[in-house]
């Protein structure tokens, strides 16, 4: 069986040399990245929480799960038994992580109807849709959920509030 391959020409612009050849196809296995779960950080908050003093072992590794569980819109739906479980700790060390990280407003206990549930804090991280972000930010805002000028007061009774140092052109959305 004679098959007919169309071939095809390439010149060096430098040089003027002609090449003649053939296109390939090589076919590569898609690589395959470990879990398809995701959220999105923002690096200041990742440093205000690694220059907190109060916020270490026990209370990094709630922290870290509560991240690794995080539902759509923000919603922190894993119990505290459960985390204490999967990390071998009390369920009263859980309990007084929860406590801090809501102290610090890093989650927040947010009333919706006749229940209480915990959401991650927007200006922490977020997983879902970033139009939703920003709406979700505006909700906390407006319905004064956590009064993020307290919570820095709290974090640092000391420091001066600062005027950021970006513009809105550096926004990435």
């Amino acid at each position: 069986m004679d098959i007919k391959h169309d071939t095809v020409q390439t010149k060096n612009e430098k040089t003027g040399d002609i090449k003649e050849g053939f296109f390939v196809y090589i076919a590569y296995p898609k690589q395959k990245i470990k879990g398809n779960r995701w959220y999105m950080t923002f690096q200041d908050s990742l440093a205000t929480i690694a220059e907190d003093k109060e916020i270490t072992g026990q209370t990094l590794r709630v922290w870290m799960i509560l991240l690794s569980e995080l539902e759509f819109e923000n919603y922190i739906t894993t119990k505290q038994k459960e985390i204490a479980t999967r990390l071998d700790m009390h369920q009263p060390d859980v309990s007084k992580a929860m406590k801090l990280l809501v102290s610090k407003g890093i989650i927040l206990k947010v009333k919706e109807g006749t229940t209480t549930a915990y959401k991650l804090n927007s200006d922490y991280g977020w997983k879902g849709k970033v139009s939703n972000m920003e709406i979700e930010k505006e909700r906390v805002l407006s319905q004064k959920i956590v009064d993020m000028q307290k919570v820095r007061e709290f974090n640092n009774p000391l420091a001066p509030e600062v005027e950021p140092d970006f513009t809105e052109d550096d926004m990435p959305y």
